[in-house]
């Protein structure tokens, strides 16, 4: 219990340092803690911007933030482990096993159900994505980067224009892998519920059912992690990049939709902590 106690007010350390650093405070927030029904790609809104890396910080400062952030973020993933860890049922349940964090990012209506049809367009990243992610600014400053063959980040994964990822911290990431495997997996949002969630194999037609054995998918959502996928508008394909989003509107608060990229539709999703898996 004790270890549990300090990993918690270390994870919280972090966070206060990383809002300290990246100035959170936003004009206006969003009054919905998640998308309320995010089942099908909507067009963007216009979004007020935040305070984060305005157009006085020097490249250095951006630099020296970004460098801050990733630290920051590298420590909190091990530290979500570790806490995490210590919320696991003892012993799991039958044919579970431990596994270091992964997420899935989900669609559904947030608020309401604990089960449904749809998973088969769930993805999973089996690594923290964020780390390995580029940020907006980088396209901004490189109009080449992710064009003309030089699509292949620096963490290896390939960029496509087209159908690209941005979280909360105007990170662009590599795309989770799609559909998440039938199986069992434990969730949890970081709050109170941590749980089993089965995914169903594809059925005739290639819908995936899954349920939740405890919550709705609202108490398995970690809020501070935003994700959203972007797609160029028609006749906007292979014109729009990362480099289209205001730097200005990151970093996004904790349960607030993802701003929008001029030129593209955005797609919301809930992130899940995956924290055990079948074995």
């Amino acid at each position: 219990m004790m270890a549990i106690l300090i990993v918690f007010v270390i994870t919280a350390f972090c966070n206060h340092l990383s809002a300290m650093a990246f100035s959170l405070p936003l004009s206006r927030q969003s009054n919905t803690l998640i998308h309320p029904a995010i089942t099908s790609v909507t067009s963007a809104e216009p979004r007020a911007s935040t305070t984060l890396f305005n157009s006085n910080n020097s490249n250095n400062d951006v630099n020296l933030l970004q460098q801050i952030n990733n630290a920051l973020d590298t420590t909190y993933a091990t530290l979500i482990d570790l806490l995490f860890y210590g919320k696991l049922p003892s012993p799991l349940p039958s044919g579970m096993r431990r596994v270091p964090t992964q997420f899935i990012a989900a669609l559904g209506n947030p608020t309401s159900i604990s089960s449904d049809a749809g998973a088969e367009q769930w993805g999973i990243w089996r690594v923290d994505p964020g780390p390995r992610g580029v940020y907006v600014q980088d396209f901004q400053r490189n109009p080449s980067l992710g064009k003309n063959g030089n699509s292949k980040m620096k963490a290896g994964w390939e960029f496509d224009p087209n159908d690209f990822w941005i979280e909360e911290f105007g990170r662009v990431m590599e795309k989770p892998d799609f559909p998440v495997s039938p199986g069992r997996y434990m969730v949890t949002g970081g709050r109170k519920v941590t749980t089993l969630l089965t995914v169903d194999p594809p059925d005739g037609r290639g819908r995936q059912a899954w349920r939740l054995e405890e919550g709705t998918l609202y108490d398995v959502t970690h809020l501070p992690c935003r994700s959203a996928r972007y797609f160029p508008k028609p006749g906007q394909e292979g014109k729009r990049s990362p480099a289209d989003a205001n730097w200005n509107d990151f970093p996004v608060r904790p349960g607030a939709d993802m701003p929008s990229v001029k030129g593209c539709d955005k797609q919301d999703y809930a992130v899940l902590f995956v924290v055990a898996v079948e074995k």
